[in-house]
C-alpha cells in the first residue's frame, strides 16, 4: 500500500478486497484527509487505474474529496492490478463483482454506510448493472455514456454489425491486457498477476472474435443484459446526442425507477467538462446529486428542480420534466417524388438507387476513447450519394425531440441483403446539410409468398417494380434528437444502405426501390412541436471550470484524417493518438494507437478494419517493457498478433484468428499459434 497525501487529499493506492470466489481485487482510495466517516464513491473498470483510468479521472476525483466525497477506484477483476479472469462486458457478473465492493467498502471505517457508484461508459455500465443487484449500502447512482444492453447498442444497430470504433477498442483491450501492472509492489505481486494474466490471455480470445461468434442477440448476448427496472435507487444519467449511446441513457431513463435525472448534452464519447462543445460541469452536477441522496437533510442544488435537462441544437440548454417534453407530437411527412410533403402522393410510384457504399463519411465517428475528433460534418456529400426527400421551407420554428420513424416500404432483388440507412437532417437557406439522427435496419429480398397478407390495391406488397421486385414495409427508429428547426429551414430524410465506417457495408451493392404513395406509402415521422404548444423551458448550467485537466498525461498527439483514392476508389478513414503519461507509481507509459476503417466502392465485400497499437512503458524498478498489437478485421473474420518484451527479452508472441461463415451462424472457433521466447510464462 502507498500513501501519498495530495493537498489535503490522502491517497491510499493498491487497497486489496476479496470476492466471495476468492480473488483479490486491487483500488485506490482518495479522501479527504483528516476526515471522519462519511459517504463513499465506487467505480469499477477495466482500464487500469494506476495509468489510463487512473489519468483520466484524476481531476475528476479530487474535485469530488474537496466536495467531502471519498472515492475508490477498483480495477476489474483480470485487469490492471487485479487478479482473475476478464471478458469483454460481462456485465450480468461485473455487476454483481461491482455489488461486492460496495458492500465491502461500506464496512470500512473510513466510510459512514452510505454509497455511491458512478461512472462514464464501461464505468457507467457497471454502476447500472450493480444498482441491479441491489446493494444493502448502495444509495444512488450516476452513469455517464452506458448502457444495460451491449449488442444492442454496441455491437449491432437495427442489425447492422459496427465497424471501426468497436474494432479499435477490442485492439486496445489486447494492448492494455498484456501490458504489466504500472505499480510494483516490493514482494513482486504485480509480476505474478502479470504472468497468469499472459497465460489466459494466450489461452483466450480477445473481444473481436467472441463478438463475430454470435453475430446475433442470442443466449451468449441476453446473459450479458442486465435489468435497468430493476434499479429503484436515485440515478443520474448523462448523455451526449453524438455518443453511441445516446438512446441507451433515454431509454434506461424511462425503466429506471426512484428519482431519476437526465441530462443530454451536445457531447461525444468526452467527458463533459472537456468536451469543445458546450462544456459543462457534470461534476458539480454530480456532487449536487450525491449531496442530495448521500447526505440526508442536504439540500439539493439549483440544477435538481427538472428531472431533465437537456441541450438543443439551434437554441441552448433547455428543462423538462419529462422526455420527450410536453406537447411533443407525431408529424407525418410523406416521400412524394423528391419531397416531403403533408399529405401522401395520389398516384403510386417507385423511386430507383444503386447502393454506394462510401455513404456516411460526413456522418462522423463512434470513437470509444474520447479523442473529440470525429464529428459529424456537412452531409451534402452523404446526400448526394442517396435518395433524398426534402420539405418546402418550414412556415414557424419547431423543436424536434425524440426519436423519429422512417416507415419504408422497400424492395431488393431477390437474395440481395442490405444495412438500410436513415438520416435526417436540416438544409438552412444557403443549402447546408446538418445532420439531426440516423437509423439503421437490415433487410433482405421478399418474394411475392412473403409479402402475402399485406396487399395494397396493386397486389401483393404494393405494385411491383420494372424487375417484379415485391415491396415490403420496414420501419427504421432513427436514434433520439433535440433539435430547433428555425422558420425558413427545410428538413431532409436520406435513404441510402451504408453508414461507413460506423456499420460495416453490406457484401454487395444491391439496387433498392422505394415505394410511394397509395399501397406503398413511405412516410418519415418526426418528433416536433410548436412554439405555443412547447412543454420546456429556457435552463441555466454551470460551465466548467478553467483551466487544463490533463491527469497525469503530459503529452498528447491526436490523429484523425480521410484519404481517398480515386484511381482505386478507395476510401480509408484514420484515427487514434499518440500519448504519454507518468504515473504517481513511478511508471512512464507511450500509447500510439491507429485504427483504419478502408473500404472499396466496388467490393464492399472486402472492407476491413486494421489496428496498430504499440506501448512502451518504464517500470519505476527500471525494466523496459514493449507491447505491440496488431489485427486486420472484415466483418466475420480477424486476425490478432500481439508480443511483449521486457528487457529485450520475449515473454510473449501470440496469434490468434477466427474465420466465420457467411449467413447468422457462429463462426468456427479460434485458432491459436502461440511462439513464447526466452522465459516465457506461457
Amino acid at each position: 500500500m502507498v500513501k501519498q497525501p495530495v493537498d489535503g487529499i490522502q491517497i491510499d493506492r493498491n487497497l486489496v478486497l476479496t470476492l466471495t470466489d476468492g480473488t483479490r481485487l486491487s483500488g485506490d482510495l482518495y479522501r479527504p484527509a483528516g476526515a471522519g466517516p462519511g459517504p463513499v464513491l465506487v467505480s469499477y473498470y477495466p482500464y487500469r487505474k494506476d495509468d489510463i483510468i487512473g489519468s483520466l479521472f484524476e481531476g475528476c476525483r479530487i474535485r469530488l474529496c474537496e466536495r467531502g466525497y471519498a472515492s475508490v477506484f477498483v480495477d476489474m477483476a483480470g485487469t490492471g492490478s487485479s487478479e482473475g479472469s476478464w471478458e469483454s462486458f460481462d456485465l450480468c457478473r461485473e455487476g454483481r463483482d461491482c455489488a461486492e465492493t460496495i458492500e465491502w467498502v461500506a464496512a470500512q471505517e473510513w466510510c459512514d454506510g452510505n454509497v455511491g457508484a458512478w461512472g462514464v461508459s464501461y464505468g457507467g455500465m457497471t454502476a447500472l448493472a450493480a444498482a441491479t443487484c441491489r446493494p444493502a449500502h448502495l444509495r444512488a447512482i450516476v452513469a455517464t455514456y452506458a448502457t444495460t444492453d451491449v449488442f444492442r447498442d454496441s455491437i449491432s444497430r437495427g442489425g447492422c454489425a459496427t465497424m471501426l470504433g468497436r474494432y479499435a477498442w477490442s485492439s486496445h483491450m489486447v494492448a492494455l491486457g498484456l501490458c504489466p501492472p504500472t505499480l510494483q509492489d516490493p514482494d513482486g505481486q504485480w509480476r505474478r498477476t502479470w504472468e497468469r494474466r499472459l497465460q489466459r490471455l494466450a489461452q483466450g480470445q480477445p473481444p473481436a472474435l467472441a463478438w463475430q461468434a454470435h453475430p446475433e442477440p442470442d443466449a451468449f448476448w441476453q446473459a450479458r443484459q442486465v435489468d435497468a427496472a430493476a434499479i429503484e435507487i436515485p440515478t443520474m444519467l448523462i448523455g451526449g446526442w453524438s455518443d453511441t449511446y445516446a438512446d441507451a441513457m433515454i431509454r434506461i431513463f424511462g425503466e429506471v425507477g426512484g428519482p431519476k435525472r437526465l441530462v443530454m448534452g451536445p457531447w461525444m464519447h468526452v467527458l463533459p467538462h472537456l468536451s469543445d462543445a458546450e462544456p459543462y460541469d457534470w461534476v458539480a452536477a454530480m456532487a449536487d446529486w450525491w449531496d442530495a441522496h448521500l447526505r440526508p437533510g442536504c439540500a439539493p442544488g439549483r440544477e435538481q428542480e427538472a428531472p431533465v435537462l437537456f441541450y438543443a441544437a439551434g437554441e441552448g440548454w433547455r428543462a423538462a420534466r419529462d422526455w420527450p417534453p410536453a406537447g411533443v407530437g407525431q408529424r407525418p411527412l410523406f416521400l412524394s417524388g423528391h419531397r416531403l410533403d403533408a399529405e401522401a402522393p395520389p398516384a403510386p410510384s417507385r423511386r430507383h438507387y444503386r447502393s454506394d457504399p462510401m455513404v456516411g463519411i460526413a456522418g462522423g465517428l463512434w470513437d470509444p476513447f474520447g479523442t473529440g475528433n470525429g464529428w459529424p460534418e456537412e452531409q451534402s456529400a452523404d446526400d448526394a450519394r442517396s435518395l433524398t426527400f426534402t420539405t418546402e421551407p418550414l412556415q414557424e420554428p419547431l423543436l424536434i425531440a425524440g426519436n423519429p420513424q422512417a416507415e419504408l416500404y422497400v424492395a431488393l432483388a431477390d437474395g440481395a441483403e442490405a444495412h438500410l440507412v436513415a438520416r435526417m437532417s436540416m438544409v438552412d437557406i444557403d443549402d447546408r446539410s446538418t445532420l439531426i439522427a440516423s437509423g439503421w435496419r437490415r433487410v433482405a429480398a421478399a418474394s411475392p409468398s412473403s409479402t402475402a397478407g399485406r396487399a395494397g390495391p396493386d397486389g401483393p406488397g404494393g405494385p411491383p417494380g420494372d424487375a417484379g421486385l415485391f415491396l415490403q414495409p420496414t420501419t427504421i427508429t432513427l436514434g433520439p434528437a433535440a433539435f430547433s428547426l428555425p422558420a425558413g429551414a427545410r428538413l431532409r430524410l436520406s435513404v441510402s444502405c451504408a453508414d461507413f465506417p460506423r456499420i460495416w457495408p453490406s457484401p454487395t451493392n444491391p439496387a433498392l426501390e422505394v415505394g410511394l404513395g397509395p399501397g406503398s406509402a413511405s412516410v418519415l415521422r418526426v418528433p416536433v412541436s410548436r412554439e405555443p404548444d412547447r412543454g420546456d423551458v429556457a435552463a441555466a448550467v454551470a460551465l466548467a471550470p478553467p483551466g487544463h485537466d490533463d491527469g497525469w498525461v503530459t503529452d498528447s498527439d491526436p490523429a484523425f484524417s480521410l484519404t481517398h483514392d480515386k484511381a482505386a476508389q478507395e476510401v480509408a478513414v484514420t484515427f487514434g493518438a499518440r500519448s504519454r503519461l507518468r504515473s504517481p507509481g513511478g511508471a512512464d507509459m507511450t500509447t500510439a494507437e491507429y485504427f483504419t476503417a478502408r473500404l472499396r466502392s466496388g467490393r464492399p465485400d472486402g472492407a476491413a478494419v486494421l489496428a496498430q497499437v504499440d506501448v512502451d512503458i518504464s517500470l519505476s524498478a527500471g525494466e523496459q517493457v514493449h507491447v505491440s498489437v496488431r489485427s486486420a478485421s472484415s466483418r466475420r473474420s480477424t486476425v490478432v498478433e500481439g508480443s511483449v518484451t521486457m528487457d529485450g527479452v520475449c515473454l510473449l508472441q501470440h496469434r490468434w484468428a477466427g474465420d466465420g461463415l457467411a449467413g447468422t451462424g457462429p463462426l468456427s472457433q479460434p485458432t491459436h499459434d502461440s511462439r513464447p521466447g526466452p522465459g516465457s510464462p506461457v
